[in-house]
């Protein structure tokens, strides 16, 4: 009686599930082995369900399942490993996450009653925000219903505002699975409608409905069978094939893990850990890792340098956790270390960079323009530097938009100011291609090629003294810029902004540091931090994700462009073995958050784990076949860095990532295979296992789909406000209650029950 499934709750299978085989590699009871792997489909309705899969994946979370009876319990759930879009972004590795405390309480009766579990979840990044779940199981997924029968309703409530912010209900029965939400109390903020019809575990049919509240709709009709997908919308109609195996179906991986390649365990990173704060009687639970503070939007306006909270300590096996005091330090910015790490100009040919061209923009290519970052790869076979995109940014953000032909430059384009600057996200960041001198044809052998691993600075390390040639911001400066109706053209001193050129003496930037207070100081002893709201920010496209400064290094000399010339260039820094660079923002990583023990000593945690990725020839890899790329591993299922592309969510067709209706997506896919899916570091070889991906299906013709006399259903009767329930009104049968105040440790972190 304690155990029922959320076997309902699976990932709605228009999406279909499948499982690799695991390959033998270590013992075959290894985590290497065993760890599940999970695919799901990715179609053009899935703008309309991504919402019914976030719901059931926050479910999953805190798994009301596994702790049938036990009393109320509070449950940690990553709001952005649930969240699609989070998932689908071209920037995933800020490592930021979003947890939300969510309080559960699952009852069941007895063997022949459903389960019932009655929730209230925080809103992470909105104060006094309460969602309000009422979820009631009768019978687990089956053969004949592959979603089981389940109702789940909720309503998300606003501090302060009446009714429901938004309401839904995700409803699987033996017939299919019905879904509805209304935004926004009255249905101004949109509305979307699900039906689908099951005949069997692999055939189905229904339509999709979908407002924005404004003038925007969609409509989606549906059918599949075993071999075949249909989709109509106002486009017209569309075949897909329903093989993974097919040599035109697209996969992305989102997930993956590393593993020992002795014993197949998994490899996890010190990257955090859970804790508490108490203020005025008020328990909060959070996460404190690598990456800052992660706690309600509330405890986050409490909590104060010197504040004490708790670390949450669950022990090896589970078991009753305990706790133990520390200090917080918290500060506005912080400061990160790039160390130095070399290879050269002829092992990253066909590899992607972004640099940035100013004034010098005429040279560069006939129709370049000036201040504009570029797209580029060195071309080892032609000895010159292809340029294939620039950089477009607006209301949606910044993509990449290719060039109507390839561009070539010479590497002597470069030569005058010491060599390429740029980021590349298959290098881990910051690159620095060493030009200074550079003869004709270009020896890529001897070429250097200098990119950078990442280590967060704490306080007791900040160097006492600091320099800065090129985006130095001051506190002044920041204010000024970010000051409403202000007409500052940068939040730096304008001397340095964009600053590629020698800089002389009176233009450089120093800065001080206080070690008390973990920040970065001017030359005026003012703190140099951004202290804006997010709002603020989104009227600052470049700034949005927070402010950086250019290189900081320690010593003036080292930056001086020629010996005796009394001045100072950047490219220069970039031969020194460590660097530094300032941070500053409103989110937490922007910002540092570390405690201190009862000795006085600061906790460290794990950076992400730099490891080099030997891509396997064939041409499922690209241009990218051959390559070694650095990726950059934070933990279990967290590897960043390989590359990708744009896709239509349309024709699942690769397009341009110039804006529109498209989707980034990795565009590699590191096997699971013991002789090409493996990763090194240091002489250190792992096992990569690939966790979650996407299939994209492959486009067929409509006549195949004809063949196969599959068509789509007209006339299907989708669900309406009438349908809604709201689990927070008293009056309603489905009403939750009052949330019951639980002191204890979270009993669940994202899906692991602790205790």
């Amino acid at each position: 009686m304690k155990r029922t499934t959320l076997g309902a709750l699976a990932t709605l299978a228009i999406a279909l599930t499948n499982a690799a085989p695991a390959l033998a590699a270590p013992p075959t009871t290894s985590a290497y082995n065993t760890d599940p792997q999970h695919s799901y489909v990715e179609d053009a309705t899935s703008r309309g369900i991504g919402q019914v899969n976030m719901i059931t994946c926050i479910m999953s979370a805190m798994r009301p399942d596994a702790l049938v009876n036990d009393g109320a319990y509070n449950a940690l759930v990553d709001m952005q490993k649930c969240d699609p879009n989070a998932r689908g972004a071209s920037d995933t590795a800020t490592g930021a996450s979003a947890f939300a405390t969510a309080t559960v309480n699952s009852t069941r009766t007895s063997n022949t009653e459903p389960m019932r579990a009655r929730i209230w979840i925080d809103d992470p990044e909105t104060p006094g925000a309460i969602i309000s779940v009422n979820l009631s199981a009768t019978a687990p997924a089956s053969t004949g219903n592959p979603y089981g029968v389940f109702r789940l309703d909720y309503c998300g409530k606003m501090d302060g505002t009446p009714g429901c912010a938004f309401n839904g209900f995700l409803e699987g029965a033996a017939g299919g699975v019905s879904y509805y939400e209304q935004e926004q109390g009255g249905g101004g903020g949109g509305t979307k409608a699900l039906r689908l019809s099951t005949t069997s575990a692999t055939t189905g049919s229904g339509s999709l409905h979908m407002e924005d509240g404004g003038n925007n709709s969609a409509t989606f009709s549906f059918a599949y069978n075993a071999d075949y997908y249909r989709r109509s919308d106002d486009g017209g109609e569309q075949c897909f094939a329903r093989d993974a195996r097919d040599p035109d179906t697209g996969l992305s991986v989102w997930k993956y893990g590393l593993y020992d390649s002795t014993t197949g365990a998994r490899i996890e990173r010190h990257s955090g850990f859970p804790i508490e704060y108490t203020h005025a009687g008020t328990k909060y639970q959070g996460y404190l890792g690598y990456y800052g503070l992660s706690l309600p939007p509330a405890a986050q306006e409490f909590l104060e340098n010197g504040d004490t909270v708790d670390k949450v300590d669950y022990g090896d096996n589970g078991g009753t956790p305990t706790r133990t005091p520390y200090t917080v330090i918290k500060a506005g910015g912080k400061l990160t270390k790039y160390t130095r790490h070399t290879r050269t100009l002829h092992e990253i040919d066909k590899i992607k960079f972004m640099t940035f061209v100013g004034m010098e923009a005429n040279g560069f290519f006939s129709g370049a323009q000036q201040n504009t970052s570029y797209e580029l790869y060195w071309d080892d076979a032609a000895g010159s530097f292809k340029v294939t995109g620039q950089m477009n940014c607006g209301g949606n953000g910044c993509n990449v938009q290719a060039l109507q032909s390839v561009q070539t430059v010479p590497a002597s384009f470069w030569a005058a100011r010491g060599g390429i600057q740029g980021n590349s996200q298959q290098l881990g960041g910051e690159v620095f291609v060493n030009l200074q001198g550079v003869g004709s044809p270009v020896n890529s052998d001897q070429v250097q090629v200098v990119y950078r691993s990442q280590d967060l600075v704490y306080p007791s390390q900040l160097p006492a003294a600091l320099h800065c040639l090129r985006d130095c911001p001051t506190a002044a400066t920041i204010s000024a810029f970010f000051s409403q109706g202000s007409q500052a053209q940068s939040p730096f001193v304008a001397a340095t902004a964009n600053n590629f050129q020698p800089t002389q003496p009176n233009n450089v930037v120093d800065y001080t540091s206080n070690a008390a207070t973990a920040l970065l100081l001017d030359g005026a002893s003012a703190a140099v931090v951004l202290d804006v709201d997010r709002e603020a920010l989104e009227n600052s496209m470049q700034f949005r994700n927070g402010l950086r400064t250019g290189k900081l290094f320690v010593n003036l000399a080292d930056a001086e462009c020629d010996t005796g010339s009394g001045t100072y260039c950047e490219w220069r820094v970039n031969n020194l073995d460590v660097y530094y660079q300032w941070e500053t923002g409103p989110a937490s990583y922007n910002q540092f958050a570390a405690v201190k023990d009862s000795s006085g000593q600061f906790v460290n945690f794990d950076a992400p784990l730099q490891v080099n990725f030997h891509v396997p020839q064939g041409a499922a890899y690209g241009q990218y076949a051959g390559q070694n790329l650095v990726l950059q591993y934070n933990g279990f299922g967290e590897l960043w860095g390989l590359p990708g592309y744009c896709v239509s969510p349309q024709t699942n067709e690769e397009v341009e990532c110039n804006g529109g209706d498209v989707r980034y997506v990795p565009s590699i896919v590191i096997p699971h295979d013991a002789t090409n899916g493996v990763v090194t570091t240091n002489g250190t070889t792992y096992y990569v296992k690939w966790l979650e991906r996407e299939i994209r299906f492959a486009r067929k013709s409509l006549s195949v789909c004809d063949g196969a006399s599959l068509v789509v259903p007209s006339g299907v009767t989708l669900p309406t406000a009438a349908d809604l329930r709201d689990p927070s009104d008293s009056a309603s049968p489905i009403y939750t209650g009052t949330r019951p105040t639980v002191t204890a440790a979270p009993r669940v972190i994202q899906g692991d029950v602790k205790y």
